[in-house]
């Protein structure tokens, strides 16, 4: 499974939707086989150009692993065809030649880690899996094959056992790797280093999330957990699988996006969104081992809509017979409630094509910083009603150039339908230093006012302090369930900027609110409702508010980095003065 890698252009996608029709209900043999051809399709478009993508480890692995399941299958068009053998011992050689002496591959490009056990631990496990099909194929030429990759993997496996990781998921990445080179090559060394990893605990909270938060981590948590649980035969390993799936489900909206809102990596803010297609093996192995009809719900949308975006998972099918088993029966999955994930600091709604998200679980206020790792979206609160996606709506004061608001918690009632977000921001003006504190050449100490450093020792001078406070109350309608009320309540000091964006996802129209001049996609909404119209799909939001507006939204943070925080899509703005209150209904 590679998890990584968004899934390929769109074009392929069209070429693999007409190539593998299949029934609406399709058994496992149909399944299999229409994975079978449309892993023919990728095969195909390499042997004809080979794909520059090739030069990374990485990826030349995933294209070994799939090419290898291509020529060992018996329904392949490509089973045991000789250019795909040259094919494939072009990758090898490739492989061998990027390997370091220590077993190791570097990472990608653009990152730029050298001698990398996390990025040969993806290489690998692709690898493992190669290696695994040629072995069952038995062929001669197979074995010519097997013979090639075998001492990669076995350098591999070495570097693996004593190499380190820098991100969560990275530990059950390598463990996920060893755990298939064991089932090949066994050796002790392997296990230890599977348990040494396991001994530290999982990193899974109530919610079911892992400590990264993210719909692509989290799918690289789950794929290394079931390797692990598979080839090694623990079991217990597939509950924390089977929770963070059961968290998706809940994440999931009715089209089968992902809400991301609580992620720590780059999926906060993606320009494309994820998908419950990623969790495909998980999904359809534990709703078949654990005969759990929710996952099985979900694995058959997949299989009906999605399948084009699971192109890599042949090998998993030809290596685990659990997987081509019969699935369960369907149980419905989650589409009527509100959850509320204290440890995400995130609320749920679903009212069946309605999804809502509200947000307060950012990591900002308890460490206020902008890095990898951390959660800094200030997207509050999202929406989606069928095709139509209020991606985000967000605030920004303009107090201090303090930049957007983001909660400092959420609270949420007992019925589930009021959650409850705050923020009180502080800056000050300084007065002159105590006489105590004062040095004659003016050499004072690089401190931090809380938005810049300047030599201004800031702690030892005393403080006029100014301070903004921020209320938000989100209240799904009691007598319309799936429409909502966003209360605001800005105040602390007056005359102060306020701006709402609400950002939807492009691709609709958008009726109501005056075009701004020179900017693309961008409106006001001075008063009345706007209607966002995607197909058959509307979401409507208003009433609107004008006052003098500000559009430098992200605050110093960002600005000194010549950065920005801006919301894809179609933007639509609502500004005012402190203090400030306004409801604005959402449907």
């Amino acid at each position: 499974m590679s998890l990584i890698y968004p899934r390929r252009i769109a074009a392929v996608f069209a070429g693999l939707a007409a190539a593998v029709l299949i029934a609406a209900e399709p058994g496992p043999a149909e399944t299999f086989s229409a994975l079978v051809r449309q892993n023919d399709v990728q095969v195909t478009g390499w042997l004809e150009a080979f794909p520059a993508r090739a030069a990374q480890p990485r990826e030349s692995a995933r294209l070994l692993k799939m090419s290898s399941a291509a020529y060992t299958h018996p329904e392949s068009r490509w089973h045991h065809r000789a250019e795909l053998l040259a094919l494939m011992e072009r990758l090898v050689a490739a492989l061998a030649a990027r390997q370091n002496k220590d077993g190791s591959f570097d990472g990608e490009f653009a990152f730029g880690n050298p001698q990398s056990p996390p990025d040969s631990g993806f290489a690998l496990r692709h690898l493992a899996q190669a290696l695994a099909l040629l072995q069952n194929d038995g062929s001669g030429a197979a074995k010519g094959a097997h013979g090639q990759l075998r001492p990669l993997v076995e350098r591999g496996a070495g570097m693996l056992r004593t190499g380190g990781v820098h991100t969560p998921n990275h530990r059950w990445v390598i463990c996920g790797a060893l755990s298939h080179i064991q089932s090949l090559l066994p050796a002790a060394a392997n296990v230890a280093r599977i348990d040494d990893w396991l001994g530290e605990g999982i990193d899974q909270d109530r919610d079911g999330q892992f400590s990264e938060r993210s719909t692509i981590y989290s799918g690289v948590t789950d794929e290394g957990l079931l390797d692990v649980a598979i080839n090694l035969r623990r079991p217990a390993l597939l509950d924390p699988v089977r929770r963070n799936l059961e968290f998706w489900l809940v994440c999931a909206d009715a089209n089968g996006d992902l809400d991301t809102l609580a992620s720590r990596r780059q999926d906060q803010q993606l320009r494309e969104p994820r998908r419950l297609a990623a969790y495909y093996v998980p999904l359809r192995y534990l709703a078949i081992e654990l005969q759990q009809g929710q996952f099985a719900a979900a694995v058959r949308t997949i299989e009906r809509d999605d399948l084009a975006r699971v192109t890599d998972y042949l090998a998993e099918w030809m290596l685990w017979p659990t997987l081509r088993r019969e699935l369960p029966a369907s149980k419905p999955m989650p589409d009527n409630f509100s959850r509320h994930l204290p440890d995400s600091g995130l609320v749920r709604f679903r009212r069946g094509a309605v999804s809502a998200s509200v947000f307060g679980g950012g990591d900002w206020a308890k460490v206020h910083d902008i890095s990898s790792g951390l959660s800094t979206n200030p997207t509050f609160f999202r929406f989606s009603k069928g095709a139509a996606v209020l991606e985000s709506v967000r605030l920004a004061p303009g107090f201090f150039n303090l930049g957007y608001f983001r909660s400092d918690g959420i609270e949420v009632t007992s019925d589930g339908r009021e959650v409850r977000l705050g923020q009180t921001q502080r800056a000050a003006y300084y007065q002159p230093l105590p006489a105590a504190a004062r040095r004659p050449g003016g050499d004072y100490a690089l401190t931090s006012d809380g938005r810049f450093y300047s030599k201004m020792d800031f702690p030892h001078r005393p403080r006029d302090e100014k301070q903004l406070t921020s209320r938000i109350t989100v209240r799904e309608r009691a007598t319309a369930p799936g429409e909502f009320e966003l209360e605001f309540e800005i105040g602390g000091t007056d005359r102060i900027g306020v701006t709402i964006e609400i950002a939807f996802r492009a691709g609709g129209r958008l009726a109501g609110g005056e075009v701004r001049p020179s900017e693309p996609d961008t409106y006001f909404l001075k008063e009345g409702n706007a209607r966002y119209t995607v197909g058959g799909d509307t979401i409507e939001v208003g009433p609107g508010s004008f006052g003098p507006s500000r559009f430098s939204l992200s605050g110093e943070d960002y600005s000194w980095r010549n950065g920005q925080l801006r919301a894809e899509g179609v933007r639509l703005y609502l500004t005012g003065v402190t203090p400030f209150r306004h409801t604005l209904i959402v449907k």
